[in-house]
């Protein structure tokens, strides 16, 4: 895959990555994860006047849960959910407030949980980013991340069906003339929750396929290296890179024209043919390589090239090469 798909996946794993974070972060320490309002039966009620029910209306999260007093609608008390309490949970069939806090606890380990594993998936996230070859890193960032997401989904989970389940029957509405007892309606800390997990299991899924390329790359590189070590000479033990490639096979290619028994003119070109027929041991012999002359090459006619290097052929006729012009 080309490298601006693998720059995409950085960027989309690490933003998706600080979103779910960002967003997990204030639904734990915000307080708006449930606003509910229950009608009680009024004590005050005659049959005319006052009204026959009472609301009372609550507001919670995972630490503090807010009421108010159904006399008095304007007196507000928050307490504190206590996580250890010394008393068991008993249902109450007129006041169904204490079975919020209930269903926090049940569900507060998981979501706990899943925010620690989210912050050791974001340092794990950051050091593959920024360390290079430690690809693994962001391998295991998505790990955490995909489980963090599935943690946080259960505790969500486990808090809607144990907080229904206390005040199922308050649902559903009595009769035709007569709404439910209970409503309810999720805040904005519940849906930031809902984003950051929806944003945690992207940033896994990014995080793997960006690993799947990196170790692909990885696998293309090594097969190229291994593909050039095939042609070099023996005793080079490296890989010309890509940009410098003409400038480290000069010396392969200056050991490939020392070993070869054919020396290359001055412009790299065989020498023509000049009328002279020449036998086919002259023609082997005009490639050979040989010992230096102590004049300029230059100025060498045929004649006196044949007469220097006459022990190396003898096939030819000299009166034929005396009558030659210089080359």
């Amino acid at each position: 895959m080309p490298k601006i798909s693998i720059r995409c996946l950085r960027i989309l794993s690490l933003l998706s990555a600080i979103i779910s974070l960002v967003a997990q972060g204030i639904a734990l320490c915000s307080n708006c994860w449930l606003h509910s309002e229950e009608l009680m039966a009024n004590p005050k009620y005659n049959g005319t006047g006052d009204r026959e029910y009472l609301s009372k209306f609550t507001v919670s999260g995972l630490w503090k849960l807010c009421f108010n007093d159904p006399v008095n609608a304007s007196e507000v008390h928050c307490i504190n959910i206590d996580y250890f309490p010394k008393e068991e949970y008993s249902p109450d069939p007129n006041d169904s407030t204490m079975a919020i806090p209930y269903a926090v606890k049940r569900a507060a380990i998981f979501i706990l949980v899943s925010t620690f594993i989210l912050i050791i998936g974001e340092i794990l996230c950051f050091f593959g980013h920024l360390l290079r070859r430690r690809w693994v890193l962001t391998f295991a960032s998505g790990i955490a991340f995909i489980l963090s997401g599935l943690l946080i989904l259960m505790g969500m989970v486990i808090y809607i069906s144990t907080f229904k389940a206390e005040v199922g029957n308050k649902l559903r509405p009595k009769s035709s003339f007569q709404g439910p007892m209970f409503k309810y309606s999720y805040g904005f800390s519940f849906l930031l929750a809902v984003v950051g997990l929806m944003m945690c299991e992207l940033a896994g899924t990014f995080a793997i396929f960006l690993y799947i390329q990196k170790y692909e790359e990885e696998i293309k590189k090594k097969a190229e290296r291994q593909k050039y070590a095939d042609f070099l000479p023996q005793g080079e033990d490296h890989v010309p890179c890509r940009r410098h490639r003409g400038r480290k096979n000069s010396r392969a290619r200056e050991m490939s024209r020392e070993a070869s028994p054919c020396p290359s003119t001055s412009r790299g070109r065989r020498p023509t043919n000049t009328g002279i027929a020449l036998s086919e041991s002259m023609r082997d012999l005009a490639y050979c390589n040989f010992p230096p002359f102590s004049r300029d090459t230059t100025c060498n006619t045929v004649s006196t090239t044949a007469d220097i290097n006459r022990e190396y052929s003898r096939d030819f006729s000299f009166d034929t090469l005396r009558r030659t012009t210089p080359v």
